[in-house]
């Protein structure tokens, strides 16, 4: 029951809350309505239940000082070995297709047999990583004191320099590989990117050239060719529209099923079912791989950005959906404030309270940025409980605005084509 000195009594344990229209009202005495909507996952059950058990077991590992350094561990390896069988299927149909024009006769016969396997090779090829064509692309020369940043950060964790920053209205920030030739590029999300401080950002940045350092975006881009060419082999072996047209025309006519039935049914069952077993082990191995390559780099930027800057980078994550909110808003309903300074005082507004009922709730949904990365509270708490570091790289609050100087026209061109996709 809510009081006119805005609190209420929990009806669990009837300790006082109290009560802010703005936010979800919850009690932190009994975590009652922390989670007031049903949790929506997507992911397989099995995949839940390995992702609660990846995430206890590495925080243990961690938390006893069993923080192993970047490099291969038997998980990364496996992942490689698994991954790297699976890219040899386009390269075994490619050398198929060559073989049968050399050495089969008559040679318009091995042309149409050769289009068989080079097809499959075309289809399953890997493919590099390439920004969209119509990416907003920051380049050097336009933004100095961005590009001063992020070479004295590669400086200090010791990689190589970004090439380029790419403005997007995602609420993330990524590091990517780009092309044949795996040049570095950063990833700004606009409405995350507005709502952090000075610190916070160098946090953000520092944890994802951290990622570059320990060849994650390398050991991704070869995880997920093989996943593309599972997942072409997945659908292919897997029950189609036609096939189930068939087994219910035949059922509708009584008749017993047709010869070519049951052959796509067996195929199925056999080949199919060893690809989806492939998959599911090759997603284990990398899983494991991915959660402790998060845990690294959020080492990293506790030693570059210090400690509190990089905890309390990762609570504004948890924000990133209201930050995209505030900035649709602004973006629909034009009130006279620039939409950009919308986001910053939407979560400058939120109250700490807010944040630690979203950090609490990250603890009961295993809340992550995406099923890659550990539960956020586990890597906050990870970070916390270690000895204080203080920042190596400091960004003092002019930089901060001169970079955001920097971006403004870039930005202006990305909201003016989310306002235009908006209405």
């Amino acid at each position: 029951m809510q009081t006119d000195a805005g609190v209420t009594r929990c009806p669990q344990c009837a300790q006082q809350v109290p009560v802010d229209p703005r936010y979800v009202t919850w009690c932190d005495k009994c975590d009652w309505n922390v989670d007031p909507s049903a949790t929506d996952r997507p992911e397989p059950t099995w995949r839940q239940r390995l992702e609660h058990r990846l995430a206890d077991t590495l925080y243990r590992e961690l938390e006893h000082g069993h923080l192993h350094r970047p490099g291969w561990d038997a998980a990364r390896i496996g992942a490689w070995l698994l991954s790297g069988l699976v890219l040899l299927l386009p390269l075994a149909a490619l050398l198929a297709g060559i073989a049968l024009l050399v050495f089969y006769r008559p040679l318009w016969l091995s042309i149409l047999l050769a289009l068989i396997p080079l097809s499959l090779a075309l289809l399953l090829r890997p493919r590099a990583h390439r920004l969209d064509p119509d990416a907003h692309l920051v380049e050097r020369d336009s933004a100095p004191t961005l590009f001063a940043l992020l070479d004295e950060l590669a400086r200090t964790i010791g990689t190589k320099p970004v090439t380029a920053v790419v403005v997007d209205p995602e609420p993330t920030v990524y590091f990517a590989r780009i092309g044949w030739r795996f040049r570095p590029v950063i990833g700004l999300g606009l409405p995350l990117w507005a709502g952090l401080g000075p610190q916070e950002r160098v946090a953000i940045l520092a944890h994802e050239l951290g990622h570059g350092k320990n060849g994650d975006a390398r050991h991704g881009w070869m995880v997920n060719a093989a996943g593309s060419v599972l997942y072409e082999l997945r659908q292919t072996f897997s029950e189609q529209p036609l096939d189930r047209y068939r087994q219910e025309l035949a059922d509708a006519m009584w008749a017993d099923p047709t010869p070519a039935g049951l052959v796509t049914r067996i195929v199925n069952a056999t080949v199919g079912g060893g690809v989806r077993s492939y998959s599911w082990l090759l997603g284990k191995l990398d899983l494991r791989s991915s959660q402790r390559a998060e845990y690294l780099a959020d080492r990293k930027a506790a030693e570059i950005a210090g400690s509190d800057a990089t905890a309390w980078a990762l609570e504004r994550t948890l924000l990133a959906d209201a930050s995209y909110r505030a900035l649709e808003r602004s973006l629909r309903f034009d009130k006279g404030i620039q939409p950009l300074e919308a986001v910053r005082r939407a979560v400058a507004e939120v109250p700490a309270r807010e944040i630690e009922r979203r950090v609490r709730l990250s603890r009961l949904q295993d809340t992550r940025i995406d099923s890659t990365h550990p539960p956020t509270y586990l890597r906050t708490k990870l970070i916390r409980a270690r000895p204080a570091q203080r920042a190596l790289v400091v960004l003092t609050n002019d930089r901060s605005r001169a970079i955001d100087g920097e971006l403004a026209t870039t930005a202006d061109a990305v909201l003016k084509e989310l306002r235009t996709e908006l209405r």
